[in-house]
């Protein structure tokens, strides 16, 4: 069975190590103490000799004006430094931003002896078949409504959808899975869920297309995975909304 929370701890712990490693590598942030206590240190022990005003030797009026020539060049130093490293870190950042955004998190799954793919960030849960109410006058997409602990589930033919039979009897693989669709909550039946996989953009193909009337826009493309071809849905394209809207008026 697939743990949801399990998943989105390790998720969010995978980001948080990310960054940590990404400070932990970059150089010093600008305003850093060390530069600047260094640079503080060596300026002011010119000005101050310990040998008394009447004892001080004629050469050593010089000293002064030699430091004080040389703090501006300890000062350029020092910012170009700083500015050298708050680049680096952003560089870092960005990298490792892009990293992020380049790799998905795919909770797949059966139906109709297919193997199918969504986005587990839209996932709020899965959960196994219940009583479904009928809605008068609903869109044919509209199977019902479903309680969750209280709240309100509409559910979706998807099936139906994507031009596959009707679903026959549940068996113990069944399940819903209860999505955020424009922040209401939507469910589908699915025969089996698989597991989550994780992939990277660039390993999503284009969906192969044989005649022009197979030409679905709610499928982003497809994937292998484990020596199947998965199919990942685009759930916004697949789902009416204005239908849902409806349903649930």
């Amino acid at each position: 069975m697939v743990d949801l929370v399990k998943i989105r701890k390790k998720k969010a712990k995978e980001k948080e190590e990310a960054a940590t490693a990404a400070e932990a590598s970059a150089p010093p942030a600008a305003g850093s103490p060390k530069p600047e206590s260094r640079s503080q240190n060596t300026v002011p022990e010119a000005p101050e000799p310990q040998t008394p005003n009447a004892q001080r030797p004629t050469p050593k009026a010089a000293e002064p004006q030699t430091t004080s020539n040389q703090q501006p060049a300890t000062t350029n130093k020092l910012e170009a430094f700083k500015q050298q490293a708050g680049k680096r870190r952003d560089i870092a950042s960005v990298k490792i931003e892009e990293t992020q955004a380049d790799h998905l998190e795919l909770l797949t799954f059966v139906m109709a002896r297919e193997h199918y793919a969504v986005d587990i960030e839209r996932i709020i849960e899965i959960v196994t078949p219940r009583s479904v109410t009928r809605i008068p006058n609903a869109d044919s997409s509209v199977v019902g409504i479903i309680s969750l602990r209280g709240t309100i589930v509409t559910l979706v033919d998807v099936r139906r959808k994507l031009r596959h039979d009707a679903a026959g009897d549940a068996t113990p693989d069944t399940r819903i899975v209860v999505i955020d669709f424009h922040h209401e909550l939507v469910g589908f039946l699915v025969d089996r869920v698989l597991r989550v996989v994780k992939t990277t953009r660039a390993a999503i193909e284009p969906h192969p297309v044989v005649h022009a009337a197979e030409l679905d826009e709610s499928i982003r493309g497809v994937f292998r995975t484990g020596g199947a071809l998965t199919i990942l849905l685009d759930l916004d394209k697949l789902l009416d909304h204005r239908a849902l809207a409806t349903s649930t008026a």
